[in-house]
This record gives C-alpha cells, structure tokens and sequence, in this order.
C-alpha cells in the first residue's frame, strides 16, 4: 500500500516542476536505478533527444545527476538520503 507513494522530499520536488519535466524527473525516480535518456524516453513514448534535452534542463536545476558509464551517460534524481 505505502510502497508506491512517493517520499516527501521528492513530491515536494516535483510539484513545483511544470509538465513534462514533472513526468520525467518522477520517471526517473520511479525507474529505481540511474537511466539513460534512451530508457526514458521508452518508458514514456516520447523522443529520446526530447528527453536528453528535458533531464539536462533538471540537472542544470540540480535536481538530478549525471554521470557516464562507457559510452552512455546516465542521469539519476538527487536525493538528500
């Protein structure tokens, strides 16, 4: 029952995003492990150099992170925990 609320800090977060990065900053959250813009745009059917150029947009909010793993750059929420 409680397993598929959000924390606190990450609603708090979200809420004051405007759509679409509100769906993809809780996308990523959601996903539970670091993704790359390829995952999310699957997940959320939108065009994956859209996605790129939204979750950049979050992490130049500081919002979420990126790092590169080989040849793929992988973004992740930032949380205080």
């Amino acid at each position: 029952m409680g397993s598929n609320r959000l924390p606190r800090e990450i609603l708090e977060k979200a809420v004051q995003l405007r759509d679409p990065l509100k769906t993809f900053f809780i996308t990523l959250y959601t996903a539970g492990k670091p993704c790359t813009a390829t995952e999310i745009a699957q997940l959320t059917g939108k065009a994956r150099a859209y996605v790129s150029m939204r979750l950049n947009q979050l992490e130049t909010m500081h919002l979420v992170e990126s790092y590169r793993k080989g040849r793929f750059k992988l973004f992740k929420v930032i949380t205080n925990a």
